[in-house]
């Protein structure tokens, strides 16, 4: 798409920094954002993403980027504990599993800003823009769980 975009322009087209790692961290950080604010109380808008994403590393850091009472540090500390965290993961994987707007959500080829979404909605990833990095682009559902008829098999497929 951005080779289309770039047309007959003598500029080379920059590499795409995207990987299936990124793609599915992404997804990852939103639904652990999306449970932490259903289960934990706090609001998505307050909350956070980083992603270090390379050839040998993986990661996410979820902040609180407030400082009033909804951006408490410990309440965001404690849920990285072992026990809660691995609660929180299961809870976040569960509730991905279905999407209110399914299957047209899950069905989706290409959505979002310059469609760089697949199965992503504001009913299951999608967050405030605030929260995001990237802006509410590069997320796919199906990359975590998989698709129910089998034709994507997820991360975290059973």
């Amino acid at each position: 798409m951005l080779r289309e975009r770039a047309g007959d322009s003598e500029k080379p087209v920059p590499v795409s920094p995207v990987s299936p790692r990124f793609l599915l961290l992404h997804t990852l950080a939103h639904v652990l954002i999306n449970e932490w604010s259903l289960d934990g109380g706090y609001p998505a808008a307050s909350l956070r993403e980083r992603l270090y994403v390379g050839d040998d590393m993986a990661g996410i850091l979820i902040y609180t980027a407030t400082s009033d009472s909804a951006g408490s540090l410990g309440g965001i500390v404690a849920q990285g504990e072992p026990r809660r965290l691995e609660i929180a993961l299961r809870s976040a994987l569960q509730r991905a599993e279905w999407c209110s707007n399914d299957p047209l959500c899950m069905e989706s080829e290409a959505s979002g800003t310059d469609s760089l979404n697949l199965a992503a909605c504001h009913a299951c990833v999608l967050l405030p823009e605030t929260s995001c990095e990237t802006n509410n682009t590069l997320l796919d559902r199906a990359a975590l769980i998989g698709a129910p008829d089998g034709n994507a098999v997820g991360f975290f497929s059973h």
